[in-house]
């Protein structure tokens, strides 16, 4: 539960409290970068219930703890790069090179965010039949 009211405090600053752009290219990227967090971010509901699910089963073996540790690490990769990128809105003087340069990496690592969830919510559903 205390996940819940993180991560929807953390989803109104991405979405509410964006820096201003001073440049379409820079807004463009901005709004790509925040287009595929918005996409994956519900999908943490997924993990939760599906973390749940494999912590009821009676017989816990390797497999069950390998898929719940990577269910863990998207659900924090998620949680990270969403504080990391707070560091984005001490870029408003910067310039237009610094910020494309930032939201290009940005784009690159909320993709693989997102990339590690998907494979995270697809192992485990494999895993319990649930496909």
């Amino acid at each position: 539960m205390k996940y819940l009211f993180y991560l929807f405090a953390m989803l109104l600053l991405l979405t509410n409290c964006g820096p201003k752009h001073d440049d379409e290219e820079v807004k463009i990227l901005y709004d790509k970068v925040i287009e595929i967090h918005d996409e994956v971010m519900p999908k943490i509901s997924d993990i939760s219930k599906l973390r749940r699910k494999i912590r009821k089963q009676e017989n816990k073996g390797t497999q069950s703890l390998n898929i719940m540790k990577q269910l863990e690490d998207a659900d924090d990769a998620m949680m990270t790069w969403m504080s990391d990128f707070q560091v984005y809105k001490t870029y408003k003087d910067s310039t237009k090179e610094s910020k494309l340069k930032y939201l290009n990496g940005e784009k690159i690592r909320i993709q693989r965010v997102s990339d590690e969830m998907y494979t995270a919510i697809n192992t485990a559903k494999d895993y319990l039949n649930e496909k």
